[in-house]
């Protein structure tokens, strides 16, 4: 009787043993997939934060662009303006100069 009361022991303990090993295996199981999605999640995440980034930046070149033309329109006109008074002081810098070099009766 002894003898059955430890092998019932020992086979316990040995069913023990493989449920702890069962129950552990599928905790790392368990453990594993949980991480993957986590991972999974994170990788779409960044990439779904990288499409906003990259539709943010468009619309706000898009909502700009009326803005930026209207600019360098205006800045083309300033050039042009600059342009112009430029060629009229040219002949009278000319002049000047000329005027100063040779001098005025046309002595040097």
């Amino acid at each position: 009787m002894a003898f059955e009361v430890i092998k019932n022991i020992v086979e316990a303990e040995s069913k023990v043993d493989s449920i702890k090993a069962q129950a552990e295996a599928k905790a790392k199981t368990i453990k594993n997939d949980a991480k993957a999605k986590a991972d999974a999640l994170l990788i779409q995440a960044k990439k779904d934060a990288a499409l906003r980034r990259t539709k943010a930046v468009e619309e706000a070149v898009a909502k700009s662009k009326p803005q930026a033309e209207s600019i360098i329109a205006q800045a083309q006109e300033k050039c042009k303006e600059v342009r112009l008074a430029a060629g009229k002081n040219k002949e009278e810098a000319l002049k000047s100069v000329l005027r100063k070099v040779v001098g005025t009766n046309g002595d040097s």
